[in-house]
């Protein structure tokens, strides 16, 4: 499998097709330039002048260019897919996903900010494996348990108000969605973070948090929004323009963080309750209350490390342009330093 590292310099081969061009440009200005001031002496001029060595230097330096901007990029090439082990826990991220996540008590939104702390707190992982749970109304797997951050990372860049029809908050659900993805033989290595602004509109958390708690699972949660009601935007499909949620007598609908669900969630089951506001380092914390957890073998198949051939590129750059310098453009030069 091959892989670019830097494919941030693919800029350099604008360039090689600039100096392509201007290596054409350069030829039909030349003999025209010639035909026109030299006229008949044109042929004593080129006298001696060996159009194929030109080619041949051309060339050189063409490719040259190729080979470097190949370089530049950064080729890598993954060897086999192989088994990984590693330690860690079965993290189930649940992301709350419903319209109330719109309002903008915290800036620039609940939403951006919660996807904004949790891409942070994946990055800190090191052999956890990780998975992500949406919920509104309703709930799926985002993303099954997963060793491989960047594609975890992506699912939930992904998620945002609306992905979910059923609107509502069902946190109950949506816990009951992340037991699913654990191993039901293992009583331990299992956590669950519930990032969400509590407006449960579903019940049923005692029962479910009670299940949790026998299987072993830890669970933190995470409020998020302002404990005083706001408003909810939403921008108008037709002309753009940001509205407030109204109800059906049209009163404009506010939403405000329930922390009592989120806490009696965390409670029953050894866990921890954070909120955002107060709290800015809460998933900093959840981290380092996570990595003192017992942790288990985790094993992945994943390709091996890729392996950097940037360097059989930049030699042979290195080879054709230095070659191209020494290579005269006239056989009576070659002469020259073949009989001094």
């Amino acid at each position: 499998m091959l892989k670019f590292y830097h494919a941030d310099y693919i800029w350099f081969w604008v360039l090689i097709v600039l100096g392509l061009a201007g290596l054409i440009y350069r030829r039909v200005k030349y003999r025209k330039s010639l035909e026109l001031y030299a006229g008949a002496l044109s042929s004593k001029i080129l006298d001696g002048y060996s159009p194929r060595l030109r080619r041949l230097k051309d060339s050189l330096w063409l490719w040259g260019l190729i080979f470097l901007g190949i370089a530049l990029l950064g080729p890598s090439v993954g060897q086999k897919l192989a088994e990984v082990k590693r330690r860690g826990l079965d993290i189930i991220i649940a992301l709350d996903t419903s319209i109330s996540m719109k309002a903008e008590d915290i800036k620039p939104s609940r939403m951006e900010r919660a996807k904004f702390e949790l891409s942070r707190f994946i990055d800190r992982l090191q052999g956890d494996r990780v998975g992500i749970v949406a919920f509104a109304g309703t709930s799926y797997l985002q993303c099954p348990l997963t060793l491989d951050y960047s594609a975890a990372k992506l699912f939930l860049d992904a998620c945002d108000t609306g992905v979910i029809g059923t609107q509502g908050t069902a946190i109950a659900e949506a816990i009951s969605t992340a037991l699913k993805a654990f191993n039901p033989a293992e009583k331990k290595h299992k956590v669950i973070i519930v990032i969400s602004d509590g407006e449960d509109h579903e019940g049923a958390i005692n029962q479910i948090t009670k299940q949790a708690a026998d299987e072993g699972v830890v669970i933190y949660s995470v409020g998020i929004g302002s404990l005083t009601g706001v408003p909810i935007p939403l921008r108008n499909p037709s002309t753009g323009a940001v509205e407030f949620k109204k109800n059906r007598a049209g009163h404009v609908v506010t939403t405000a963080l329930q922390e009592e669900t989120l806490q009696k969630i965390a409670g029953t089951t050894a866990g921890r309750y954070f909120n955002l506001n107060a709290d800015k380092d809460a998933f900093q914390k959840i981290y380092r209350e996570i990595f003192g957890l017992e942790k288990k073998d985790l094993r992945s198949h994943e390709y091996s490390d890729y392996q950097q051939r940037y360097q059989i590129f930049l030699l042979l750059a290195i080879v054709l342009l230095v070659a191209e310098m020494f290579i005269p453009e006239k056989r009576e030069q070659i002469a020259r330093e073949v009989n001094p």
